[in-house]
C-alpha cells in the first residue's frame, strides 16, 4: 500500500522551485470540492502592498468567470469563502486572487464535481501544463505536537504549537491555522498569470470600483463635461458624482459597501438637459495567461473519496448544516439623513384622500411644488420661500435615491404607489453641484418597473465587499444528525506567541485529514508546516 501511494504522490505532484520575490499567496481548504459546498480561502500579500482591498475569481478553462468575491486585506491577508453553485459541471477550475496595485495573478487551481452527475461523464481530469509551480517553504519551528496517528468519529482533539523564542522575531504576528479533509496523491499547483489590468493610480486604496465611459447617444463619441450621477437606492439613499474630462471615463469608489448593492449608474448634459450613454468597464473573463492544459486519468482511491464526498454533500443539503455564519461588525448604519440633507417636510399621501395621479398629489398635498403638462411634456417647479417666486429651473427629482430625468416616470403614480415625499424648499448644495431644491419620492412599489434600463441608465446588482464569516462548530447536542464537517477548523488570525492550544472535534467523515499551520516571516517568506491524521 505504501508503495502505491507513493506512486500516486509522483502522479499527481508537480515540483517547482520557491520564487525569489514577493508575492501574493493563496490557499484553499481543500484541493477538490463537489458543487453545492463552499471553498474556503486564505490569502497573504507582500508587506507594502498599496491595494486594501482583494478580488478573488472562480473562472472555468476559458476564463469565464463564475463566481467573483471582493476582501479588504488586514495585516497583510485576507479570509472569505465562495458558494458553489449546484449547476457546476464536473471540471477543473482556477481560483484567481488579485490585487489593482499588482498586475500578477496568484491562481490556484482546483478541481470541482457535479453532485449530481459526478463521474459519470468522465473519470479524467484537466491539469495545467507548461507552468511554474509556487512553492512555499516548509519550516519545523512552526511544531505541531500531541496528533495521533489515527482518531474515531467525533472524537475530541487537543494539540499545541510551540514555536522557539528566537523564531519570533522573524515572523509576523499572527498566524494561519486550519484542520481539514485532504486527499493523498492529489496535490493542487498554484502559479502566477497576467491579470490583463493596468494599474490605476488614480484610484483610492479602498472599496469596489465602478468605472466606464460616456458618450453622445446620437454620435457615439465620447463626452466631455457630462455629469455622471452614482445612486444607491435605499431607505436614506447615497449619491455621487462627477464630471467627465474629454475622454470621457468616470470612475466612483464605493468604500465600506458589504455584500450585494443595488446601484444605478446615469450620464446627463448638464447644458441640453439630455440623457448620455452609458458603457461602464465590466468584464466576465480573464483569458490572458489562461495556461494550457492536459488530460490525466482520475486513480481509482481519488474516484472512491469524491464518491463519499458526493454522498457527504447531498447529506449535508437534507439536513440544512450550513457551513458559514456572518459576523458583521463593520456593517453600520452609513447616513443619519439622506445627501440631500434634513428634508424641509415630508408628507405621506396615505393619510389623504386617494389621489389618482402626481399632478392631483401635487395640487392637493404639495403646496409649494407645482407640477404641470404642457404638450404632454410634464414639468416640476418649487416655490422660492425667499422670493415667494419659483425656481426658473427644476428641483433635483429622485424615485428611491435615483435622480429621475423624464418626469412621465413619476407623472402616473397616485397615493396607492407612494409611501411618502420629501421636499427641500430651499436651493441645495451637493459638492460643485446646485439644485434649486429637491423633491424625494420613495415607493414601495418595484423601481425596476417603474425605471427600465437602457443605456443611459444601468442598473447593477453589485457585489461589494464581503462580511466577514466564521466557520460554524459542530453541534454537540444533536446527536442523532450526522456530523459531515470537512473543514473542522479554521483560525486565520491566530496571535504568535510561543505555545498556542487548539481544540477540535472529528467529525463522522473517514479518511485522511491534516493539520496545517502557515505563517509569513519579517522578510515577507510564507512558511508552513502540516501533520496528517486518519479518522476511521
Amino acid at each position: 500500500m505504501k508503495r502505491i501511494i507513493i506512486v500516486l504522490l509522483l502522479f499527481w505532484a508537480n515540483g517547482g522551485q520557491a520564487q525569489g520575490k514577493e508575492h501574493i499567496t493563496l490557499f484553499t481548504d481543500r484541493d477538490i470540492y463537489t458543487s453545492g459546498e463552499t471553498i474556503l480561502f486564505n490569502v497573504i500579500v507582500p508587506s507594502g502592498e498599496g491595494s486594501a482591498m482583494i478580488n478573488i475569481n472562480l473562472i472555468n478553462t476559458h476564463g469565464k468567470i463564475i463566481c467573483s468575491v471582493n476582501k479588504k486585506i488586514s495585516n497583510d491577508q485576507a479570509n472569505g469563502f465562495i458558494y458553489l453553485p449546484d449547476s457546476m459541471k464536473t471540471d477543473t477550475y482556477l481560483l484567481c486572487s488579485s490585487t489593482r496595485e499588482n498586475p500578477e495573478l496568484t491562481v490556484k487551481e482546483l478541481f470541482i464535481c457535479n453532485r449530481f452527475a459526478g463521474l459519470i461523464e468522465t473519470t479524467t481530469v484537466l491539469r495545467a501544463k507548461d507552468i511554474a509551480p509556487l512553492v512555499e517553504k516548509p519550516v519545523n519551528e512552526l511544531n505541531i505536537e500531541g496528533i495521533s496517528k489515527s482518531y474515531k468519529a467525533r472524537e475530541k482533539v487537543k494539540t499545541t504549537l510551540r514555536l522557539p523564542a528566537n523564531f519570533l522575531t522573524n515572523i509576523k504576528d499572527r498566524l494561519f491555522v486550519a484542520v481539514v479533509e485532504s486527499t493523498p496523491g492529489y496535490n493542487s499547483q498554484t502559479f502566477h498569470m497576467k491579470s490583463g489590468k493596468k494599474k490605476q493610480n488614480i484610484f483610492g486604496k479602498e472599496g469596489i470600483v465602478v468605472d466606464g465611459y460616456v458618450k453622445d447617444p446620437g454620435t457615439g463619441a465620447l463626452f466631455n463635461r457630462g455629469c455622471i450621477f452614482l445612486s444607491v437606492p435605499d431607505s436614506i439613499p447615497w449619491l455621487d458624482y462627477l464630471i467627465t474630462g474629454e475622454d470621457g471615463y468616470f470612475h466612483f469608489q464605493m468604500k465600506d459597501y458589504y455584500g450585494e448593492v443595488p446601484v444605478v449608474v446615469q450620464g446627463f448634459d448638464p447644458e441640453k438637459k439630455k440623457l448620455l450613454k452609458i458603457s461602464l468597464n465590466q468584464t466576465d473573463s480573464i483569458k490572458e495567461g489562461v495556461p494550457a492544459y492536459e488530460s490525466r486519468t482520475i486513480p481509482i482511491e481519488i474516484q472512491k473519496r469524491i464518491g463519499n464526498s458526493i454522498e457527504a454533500t447531498t447529506m449535508r443539503k437534507i439536513f440544512d448544516c450550513q457551513e458559514i455564519s456572518f459576523s458583521n461588525p463593520q456593517v453600520k448604519k452609513r447616513h443619519e439623513y439622506p445627501f440631500y440633507g434634513v428634508p424641509t417636510e415630508t408628507v405621506r399621501p396615505a393619510l389623504f384622500i386617494d389621489l389618482p395621479d402626481f399632478t392631483e398629489i401635487s395640487r392637493e398635498l404639495l403646496p409649494g411644488v407645482k407640477f404641470r403638462a404642457f404638450n404632454r411634456i410634464p414639468t416640476l417647479n418649487i416655490l422660492n420661500p425667499a422670493t415667494l417666486n419659483y425656481f426658473n429651473d427644476p428641483p433635483l427629482v429622485l424615485l428611491n435615491g435615483i435622480p429621475v430625468q423624464d418626469l412621465n416616470v413619476i407623472k402616473n403614480m397616485g397615493s396607492k404607489d407612494i409611501d411618502r415625499i420629501e421636499i427641500c424648499r430651499r436651493e441645495r448644495f451637493y459638492g460643485d453641484l446646485a439644485f434649486p431644491g429637491v423633491v424625494a419620492i420613495y415607493s414601495s412599489k418595484q423601481v425596476n418597473k417603474i425605471l427600465p434600463e437602457s443605456d443611459e441608465l444601468i442598473k447593477l446588482n453589485l457585489d461589494a465587499i464581503q462580511p466577514d464569516g466564521y466557520l460554524n462548530k459542530s453541534k454537540e447536542h444533536i446527536q442523532n444528525e450526522p456530523d459531515l464537517r470537512k473543514v473542522l477548523l479554521w483560525e486565520p488570525g491566530i496571535k504568535v506567541k510561543e505555545s498556542i492550544t487548539l481544540d477540535f472535534e472529528t467529525s463522522d467523515i473517514k479518511g485522511s485529514f491534516k493539520v496545517v499551520v502557515r505563517g509569513i516571516t519579517r522578510d515577507g517568506e510564507v512558511i508552513y508546516n502540516e501533520q496528517s491524521f486518519e479518522v476511521n
